[in-house]
């Protein structure tokens, strides 16, 4: 079996969504199958196939010939489209429906409902006249979880659905709690989805004035609006910006914080969550990322994206000894492994790709 996997970018600052196609690849080569990717960015490690386009919409003419070369040269047998606004998902699924090539479609979120608030006309156009055509006669689309599938079923309601969760590698994990200084983390987009701005107004209601609060993220514009909040709040020194983190030190910044929290209005599981969950660091995060309920009773919490939840958990989290906060983050190291394992889970993508090539009728 031989997979192409189009995706906008996979670059760094993709965020979860490299993460989530660079295991999915991975995992289909440990166990037999041929995966490749393309896309229009990546990261000097990556060895995958790449049309260079940094216009608005990444449109390029070369993406069709650069489609058509990967499928002739490596016999591909199913193109999996990632994301559903740019011209390479678009160009993508057009190519597999008109040469008649098996199609998975996983949009990662962008059609939940928060994302919708922003730019509304112009995505139910581009939706309605440019992509949904090719869209629609997918042979399955992937969601990640039950939330998402009813959402995506207002857009596409014929299709056959296939839930996979957001998945992690999860091995041996040794790490030792070192309880030096308490800080809480963020990491992620500074985007106004996340609710960036809910978990700096809740740090401020904190009394413990020797807590720092560290955001990690790429700058853009809205960091001016945060810094500007921070400055309001009188917190500046108490709030730090970190910039993007990766390798190492990521790794670092999630295990020694305290607790970490994303307050986010729309996501589907969060890679985040699932990190912090590797690195047996409590995570507060929100209902709408549809983890599973158990995590509210094991080491982490679920949350409403508002100022009296959010502020009222980093309370309970900061009031924990470094003994109960330790078994926190273990609780949710072993609630994780067992429902957002690749090794657990992996099964499903080999039963969904299958089941495409047993009929590869698409949609019509």
């Amino acid at each position: 079996m031989k997979i192409l996997h189009i995706v906008e970018d996979f670059s760094v600052k993709s965020g979860g969504l490299r993460t989530v196609i660079a295991n999915l690849d991975f995992f289909l080569k440990k166990h037999g199958y041929d995966s490749y990717i393309l896309s229009s960015d990546q990261e000097k490690e990556d060895d995958i196939f790449i049309v260079e386009a940094s216009n608005g919409w990444l449109y390029s003419k070369e993406w069709k010939p650069k489609i058509n070369h990967i499928v002739k040269t490596y016999h591909i047998d199913i193109i999996h489209i990632h994301g559903v606004w740019l011209c390479p998902q678009y160009v993508g699924a057009k190519y597999a429906v008109q040469n008649n090539i098996p199609l998975v479609f996983s949009c990662h979120g962008m059609y939940q409902p928060w994302l919708w608030k922003k730019g509304t006309l112009k995505k139910k156009i581009y939706l309605n006249l440019v992509s949904k055509k090719w869209f629609k006669k997918a042979n399955i689309i992937h969601s990640i979880t039950d939330n998402e599938t009813k959402n995506i079923k207002k857009y596409f309601p014929k299709n056959s659905y296939f839930e996979i969760p957001n998945l992690i590698s999860f091995s041996e994990n040794s790490n030792e709690f070192k309880a030096d200084g308490k800080y809480i983390f963020y990491l992620g987009r500074l985007n106004k989805t996340k609710g960036i701005d809910i978990l700096i107004k809740a740090f401020a209601q904190l009394n413990n004035k020797n807590i720092q609060l560290k955001i990690a993220g790429g700058f853009n514009e809205y960091k001016a609006e945060l810094d500007k909040l921070v400055h309001e709040l009188g917190l500046s020194e108490r709030v730090s910006f970190l910039g993007e983190v990766k390798g190492n030190e990521k790794t670092k910044l999630i295990r020694e914080a305290w607790v970490m929290a994303s307050p986010t209005f729309s996501d589907v599981i969060g890679m985040v969550n699932l990190e912090a969950a590797l690195n047996k660091t409590p995570m507060i995060t929100t209902h709408k990322t549809g983890l599973k309920e158990g995590w509210n009773t094991n080491g982490g919490y679920l949350i409403n994206p508002n100022i009296k939840e959010l502020t009222a958990k980093l309370k309970e989290a900061i009031s924990w000894n470094a003994e109960e906060r330790k078994l926190k983050g273990e609780q949710l190291y072993e609630f994780a492994k067992q429902n957002y394992s690749w090794s657990e889970q992996f099964y499903k993508w080999e039963e969904l790709y299958t089941s495409i090539l047993k009929n590869k009728v698409h949609v019509k």
